[in-house]
């Protein structure tokens, strides 16, 4: 079941989280989300305590959303589904939650869908994301 709680960054208090509760369907939060600014964290987080690295680092920062290190192999393929290269996943970063929302674009979301889906949500708001932050063995990584 998902959860909503409150979530506050202070440079004496450090990461302060509320208890979360939990909602059964996104109308019975709606009105409080199209008033504040939210961070999702779903599925696609990283663990602790990376995650509370994370969380400080966007509440206290203009980024939007964090990536993480592709661990996968990645390959191109053609339209036919034929591997033709493989692909160095050194170069390349893989987005993932948390990310900093508006209630308004969230709201917008549950309105088409009934269920979060990181990727549909990023494809409606890809406009919003173009800044990034990373984390990797202690160095912080930033968009240009």
């Amino acid at each position: 079941m998902p959860t909503y709680g409150w979530i506050e960054y202070s440079e004496q208090k450090g990461l302060v989280l509320s208890e979360q509760e939990v909602f059964s369907n996104f109308l019975d939060i709606k009105d409080l989300v199209n008033t504040q600014t939210c961070i999702v964290v779903d599925a696609l987080a990283t663990d602790e305590p990376t995650l509370s690295i994370s969380l400080e680092n966007i509440l206290k920062s203009n980024y939007s959303i964090t990536t993480q290190k592709v661990t996968n192999a990645l390959k191109k393929i053609d339209s036919t589904g034929k591997v033709v290269s493989h692909l160095n996943r050194e170069n390349y970063q893989r987005l993932s939650t948390p990310i900093k929302a508006n209630g308004h674009s969230i709201s917008q979301y549950f309105d088409k869908n009934s269920s979060w889906d990181f990727e549909k949500y990023l494809k409606l708001n890809n406009h919003s994301y173009k800044d990034y932050q990373t984390f990797e063995a202690e160095l912080i990584l930033e968009s240009k």
